[in-house]
Formats: C-alpha cells, sequence, structure tokens
C-alpha cells in the first residue's frame, strides 16, 4: 500500500518516512499540495498525510482533495483550537494528530485508520469485462481494446465498477452518489460530473465525445456496450 506525505520540513520528512514504513506503507512525498490536487490523476495512493508548520491550515483545498478521494487523510500540525479542529475534521479529514506525537501510537493509529476504511479488499472482486472494456480490481487499472492499462483512483474505480455491473442500464446520480461516496453526506451531483469527466479521460478516444461513459439527459448515466 502507498501513502503521499505531503511535507515542508526534511527532517521531519525523514522520521515520518521512516514510522509510514514501519506500519507497512510504501512512501512518497510532496511539498506542494496545490500540486497534489491539480494533478490528482497521478496521485492514487490508499493515505494522504499531510504536515503544517503553523496554525493557517488551507482548509479549502483541504476541501478540494477530499472531493477527490474517499481515501483516509492524516493531518499533522501544531495544537489547534476545537473550531479549528472541529472544522477541519468537517472538511473531511479522518484523524488529526498535534505535535508532540508518538511514533509508535502514530503507527498503531494508521494501521487502525487503514484497517477501518479498507472496506472489501479488492483483490476480492473478480474481473469485470464489458465490452471493450476490462476492469482488474486487484490493480485497480482499466484496459480499453489492447492499449496500456490505466491505474484508476477509488472514485473512478467505484463509478466504474458499478457502470459495468449494470452495463446497458440508466444509473441516477443518486444512486450513483450513494454508492461512491456511501451515506456520508460528501457526494453531490457535481463531483460526480468531475468524477465522470477525469474517467472519460482514461477510458475514452475523444472524451468530449464519449462513446462509452454516455449521459443520459434528465436520469443519470450508463456505460454503453
Amino acid at each position: 500500500m502507498e501513502t503521499l506525505l505531503l511535507s515542508h520540513n526534511s527532517d521531519e520528512s525523514a522520521v515520518l518516512r521512516q514510522t509510514l514504513q514501519r506500519a507497512g506503507l510504501v512512501v512518497r512525498i510532496s511539498t506542494e499540495l496545490e500540486k497534489i490536487v491539480g494533478n490528482w490523476n497521478e496521485n492514487a495512493v490508499e493515505l494522504f498525510v499531510l504536515t503544517f508548520p503553523n496554525r493557517n491550515l488551507p482548509t479549502n483545498l483541504i476541501k478540494q482533495l477530499r472531493a477527490l478521494t474517499s481515501v483516509p487523510i492524516v493531518v499533522i500540525c501544531e495544537p489547534q483550537t476545537e473550531d479549528t479542529h472541529v472544522g477541519l475534521l468537517n472538511a473531511g479529514i479522518d484523524w488529526v494528530s498535534t505535535r508532540p506525537y508518538s511514533s509508535r501510537l502514530f503507527i498503531a493509529q494508521v494501521r487502525s485508520l487503514m484497517r477501518r476504511t479498507s472496506g472489501v479488499p479488492l483483490f476480492s472482486l473478480p474481473v469485470l469485462t464489458a465490452g471493450d472494456i476490462h476492469l482488474d480490481p486487484s490493480e485497480r487499472s482499466v484496459t480499453v481494446l489492447e492499449q496500456e492499462p490505466k491505474r484508476l483512483t477509488q472514485l473512478e474505480f467505484r463509478l466504474l465498477y458499478i457502470l459495468m455491473i449494470n452495463a446497458g442500464q440508466s444509473i441516477s446520480s443518486e444512486r450513483l452518489i450513494e454508492h461512491i461516496w456511501g451515506y456520508t453526506g460528501k457526494g453531490n451531483r457535481d463531483l460526480v460530473r468531475g468524477l465522470v469527466k477525469r474517467l472519460r479521460t482514461k477510458i475514452e478516444k475523444n472524451s468530449q465525445e464519449p462513446c462509452y461513459v454516455i449521459t443520459i439527459s434528465g436520469a443519470g448515466y450508463k456505460l454503453q456496450i
């Protein structure tokens, strides 16, 4: 499993990399949250750990990141006021860890968080084929015709999975929201549209003129096979 660590402090990055590796994770490091959000398709990971050096946390960017993914997000920061802490949780953070922190407890809490949010193991789901599209849950990848497989984010995978098991049938935005985001209240029609747009860039020859993921006006979306 892979995690993306956002950190501006090289000493803290080194300590956290070692700590996360002890938790069984492969670690990539970045210093730009804006770049992570802007290049989301390149950042399909199972955990985000975001560290900040002060109290001025970019809540809006965190909200944008949460809108793109359902994977656990951990923030490490200085002690916050109760209002700020609540605001971070409402923005979509799963766990706020304040400095100083114990590496031993951090590892245990990360492992606990990953267990609770892992859901059904992808490797237990069958490979799906619908027309030209092949979906491999174990790799979380999609192959169209003879093209190279492309990695999907968790939300993209969930969207394509429900479309494929209901191939040829129209699925309402409300049902897609329930399947992709669950009952958390984090999904809406605009997020569905954005997610469909990102999926089309990975499976359509021309995402502006889709031939697989079709919009059904007033009804939702369907996978055309």
